[in-house]
């Protein structure tokens, strides 16, 4: 029997961690440090052989080099490092550890592994049993070629059982390549460019790839259309494509066929044959790199009169799992996947997928929750009552929407498929308009226009979702690990700004499966050692579009709440908030987390004052009873999808590139103000004189090359990425949105006292400073409407400066900040003129624009006996004119987002 523990011992185990991971995306962490279920994989891979008594460790190191070191260090202090510089390959890594472990004179066994695999303790014991049952000097531990190993090289063995050749895939693909040109060209004189490049995709899909292993044959495609036989015979007659194993040919199929195993490498050799081995290693091969796999072919070809001179033999495991390699982000993710649920067997002696820990009024199947939507029972009357008040008529409404969307399942996904549903409202923000990003307030109400989703768990990685309204809205499809793999662990904002998000939101403008996309990819994103479930969903909803009431928003919360729910996820508010706003950048939005604030914290019959930058919930006040506040839409749709987003962008620009310029031309800012929201007298220490003096230091207007000449090459990341995100909309009104977002955050900061003390003409007065911030368009005195002019002149704040020292209490009152309605032209003529109808009718507080503009709807604030005239005024005055159908809602309050329970 062996005596594991001495060989243990009298072993050293080399661990190859020298490469870079480019396709892992992070230059910041080196690839053997990602972490497998919580741990650096480079310190579970050492930690899985101490467990086994290897004490002696040597990394072979390069990319992030001292990243390394100090995560291997915590775990194995003793570990001895070399330095690889150039990264030549596996090969040339093997060949530095060769050269300095025979200088020492080291005669014991040596293991040599990746610091970018998971192996299995299982797996080391069977190499080191097997290495010794078999008395050899390199044993191999080969596993079935799984859809994770396809990648490996090929473990070729002759009939007596010695390992001769390890074929890698590359040099595989180029013979299955001119296995099939040889069989096209066999009876024919010609063959077409189209034909050759079909071949060459079908077996080697990585055009870098193809690059470097047949960029002779990619050369005559180019040329030609046509290409004669005899000129792809001469390309052939390469070594490259002619395949030779111990001096005999074959073709790709039977090197195929005579393969039972790949290699996950994980070796263990006798001191002599690693050092002989490591000597011979050249970089003859289509990828032109160092390959550790040719040893085995050099080992085997010495010879002992006439008999092998090393014993290299295949130890074959039956189990793929075994050793797990990653190379990008979705094979990472599939090796915890693999752990926890492994786990999960080890302790609970089930195979079977977790099932989501929901209550039975959250949780159950088609066919029960059909039977329990009953408005006579007693839970539902309840659920409804809880969560959109005594509202008999909006109840037997929604009653039917979930009918609606649990049938659209149903149909789609079965019916007794175990279900949840989510809703999430459509939202109202009161103040705090374009701010949230900012670091200011919103003060926000959920209203009962509103998305709902019926959504289930499925065994495998996809998402599917359908819609009640199939025509207007496609069956979404994707696979989540097949988009994870696309991109790395970057920062979000590095992959949102990636070119394949680009073209694909491209082709796919305003398509609804983008907003699912957006929420479970930030999600999977966020949790790196999780691998998400998929999900079946049905959606329904009732939230006009591109109003300005974040029905896309709405979409994203329901959304991640199913994710979240069905997965088990545990998130704090602020937590899930965050994810919702990061992940809608992924449509090509630039906004903050405001609009999900509102939709998952909103309270029935309550405003909730909301801070950002972190989120906060400072203060929740009732709503005044005696006002009904109404939104009316302008039927001018505002689709951030598609060509509206470049200017919502530009504003968001504006400010990023506007704080920049102000920080660096006022240095003693920068270490007051990390954002917008701290440009404040009480924060600064300074007058509001000083605040309107800062600004005229700021041009109105700026170009692009403007703005890289005034902040230099030491904001070049900043402009890159902001100018990125938009088309260049000639000049940047700078000047106009600070002032603009310095103003209303000051005013939804007060504005919540001014609701809650009852002083509705002054919030009124505060909404219509808010709009004109907005406006871009104001009535002459002939009625017809004219282009604004600025307010943000020199000589408007030098007006604003000279009135703060007037002593005239009323100038002294309007240059106030929150009095200043700065420039932020994100409203449209006809929502102007909406806005100027409903201020002409006695009894209205206030109006202004409701959302990121653009069009959409407005929201008017009035007396509840005013109601009936005020949606008179505006069917009159704008509607009927327009030709549009009148669409003016009164706002019924509701609770925040979450699941049904009844």
């Amino acid at each position: 029997m062996t005596d594991k523990i001495t060989i243990a011992r009298n072993s050293l185990v080399i661990i190859l961690a020298a490469g870079k991971g480019t396709r892992m995306g992070r230059t910041d962490l080196a690839k053997v440090c990602f972490e497998i279920d919580g741990e650096p994989a480079i310190n579970r891979t050492v930690n899985t052989f101490k467990k086994l008594g290897f004490e002696k460790f040597l990394l072979v190191i390069g990319s992030r080099a001292e990243d390394v070191m100090t995560a291997v260090t915590k775990e194995a202090p003793e570990t001895i490092y070399i330095f690889q510089e150039p990264q030549l390959g596996t090969g040339h890594a093997a060949k530095l550890a060769g050269q300095a472990l025979e200088k020492t004179d080291y005669s014991g066994n040596i293991i040599v592994t990746m610091g970018d695999k998971y192996i299995e303790p299982l797996a080391i014991e069977m190499l080191v049993d097997g290495f010794v049952k078999q008395q050899a000097d390199l044993a191999i531990l080969s596993i079935p070629m799984s859809k994770s190993g396809d990648s490996s090289g090929r473990v070729f063995c002759d009939k007596s059982g010695q390992v001769i050749d390890i074929i890698e895939k590359p040099d595989l693909a180029c013979q299955a390549i001119a296995d099939e040109l040889r069989i096209k060209i066999k009876n024919s004189n010609k063959i077409s460019a189209s034909q050759i490049g079909t071949i060459i995709n079908k077996h080697l899909p990585s055009e870098k790839k193809q690059a470097r292993a047949v960029g002779e044959l990619l050369n005559l495609l180019k040329s030609y259309k046509t290409i004669e036989s005899v000129e792809i015979n001469k390309i052939l007659e390469a070594k490259k494509y002619n395949l030779e194993i111990a001096g005999q040919k074959y073709t790709a199929k039977q090197i195929q066929d005579k393969c039972k195993g790949v290699n996950p490498s994980l070796y263990m050799f006798k001191a002599p044959a690693f050092y002989k081995g490591t000597t011979m290693i050249d970089n003859n091969n289509a990828q032109g790199e160092y390959y550790l796999t040719d040893i085995v072919k050099h080992l085997s070809s010495l010879k002992n009169e006439n008999e092998p001179r090393f014993r290299v033999r295949d130890i074959h495991a039956q189990d793929p799992n075994w050793i797990q390699g990653f190379n990008s982000p979705d094979e990472l993710l599939s090796i915890g996947d693999y752990i926890r649920r492994k786990n999960i067997r080890k302790h609970t002696q089930l195979i079977e997928i977790i099932q989501p820990k929901l209550k039975k009024t959250q949780y159950c199947t088609v066919k029960e929750w059909l039977q329990k939507t009953d408005y006579k029972k007693s839970p539902l009357k309840k659920w409804l009552q809880t969560t959109y008040g005594d509202h008999k008529d909006l109840h037997k409404e929604k009653i039917n929407d979930i009918k609606n969307v649990l049938k659209c399942y149903g149909k789609n996904f079965g019916w007794n498929e175990n279900v949840c549903i989510v809703r999430a409202p459509g939202r109202i923000n009161l103040m705090g308009r374009h701010v949230d990003h900012r670091g200011g307030y919103n003060n926000f109400l959920a209203i009962d226009k509103e998305t709902i989703a019926v959504a289930g768990l499925r065994q495998d990685n996809n998402v599917m979702a359908f819609n009640v309204e199939p025509k207007k809205f496609q069956p979404v499809k994707f696979n989540i690990s097949e988009l994870i793999g696309r991109f790395a662990w970057s920062d979000w904002i590095n992959f949102v700004n990636s070119d394949w998000v680009k073209t694909m939101l491209h082709s796919s403008a305003g398509n609804w499966g983008n907003y699912i996309k957006a929420a479970i990819l930030r999600l999977q994103h966020r949790f790196t050692d999780v691998k998400i479930s998929g999900l079946n969903m049905a959606f329904c909803g009732n939230v006009p579009i591109a109003a300005g009431l974040s029905s896309s928003s709405t979409i994203v919360v329901a959304s991640l709440q199913a994710a979240i729910a069905l997965n088990n996820f545990d998130l704090t508010s602020r937590q899930f908030i965050d994810l919702c706003g990061e992940g809608e950048w992924f449509v090509g939005s630039r906004g903050g987390a405001g609009d999900h604030a509102a939709i998952h914290l909103g309270q029935r019959g309550r405003i909730a004052h909301v801070g950002n930058l972190p989120m906060t919930v400072d203060k929740i006040i009732d709503a005044p009873a005696d006002y009904q506040l109404i939104i009316a839409n302008s039927h001018i749709k505002a689709a951030k999808s598609e060509g509206a987003k470049h200017i919502f962008n530009a504003k968001i620009a504006s400010y990023n590139l506007g704080f920049a310029l102000l920080k660096q031309r006022f240095p003693q800012l920068a270490e007051r103000a990390e954002y917008l929201r701290d440009i404040t007298p009480e924060n600064l220490g300074c007058t509001i004189s000083n605040i309107y003096k800062y600004l005229l230091k700021i041009p109105q207007k700026l170009t692009r090359d403007d703005l890289k000449k005034l902040l230099g090459t030491k904001h070049s990341q900043l402009i890159e990425t902001n100018f990125s995100s938009h088309k260049d909309p000639g000049t940047y009104n700078i000047r106009g949105v600070l002032l603009f977002g310095i103003a209303e955050m000051a005013r939804s900061k007060i504005c919540i006292d001014f609701l809650e003390q009852g002083k509705m003409d002054l919030f009124g007065e505060l909404m219509k400073i808010s709009h004109d911030g907005d406006r871009v368009a104001a009535a002459g005195v002939d009625g017809k409407y004219y282009k604004t002019k600025s307010t943000c002149t020199d000589e408007y704040l030098n007006r604003l400066i000279a009135n703060l020292i007037s002593e005239n209490p009323e100038k002294v009152l309007k240059a106030q900040l929150y009095q200043q309605s700065g420039e932020y032209g994100c409203s449209t003529e006809e929502i102007d003129r909406m806005v100027d109808t409903a201020y002409a009718v006695e009894g209205v507080v206030g109006a202004q624009i409701a959302g990121a503009g653009l069009g959409g709807c407005i929201m008017i604030l009035v007396r509840k006996d005013s109601l009936e005239k005020v949606k008179n005024s505006l069917i009159k005055n704008y509607y009927r004119p327009a030709g549009y159908k009148p669409a003016i809602l009164p706002c019924i309050t509701t609770e925040g987002a979450g699941l049904a329970a009844y």
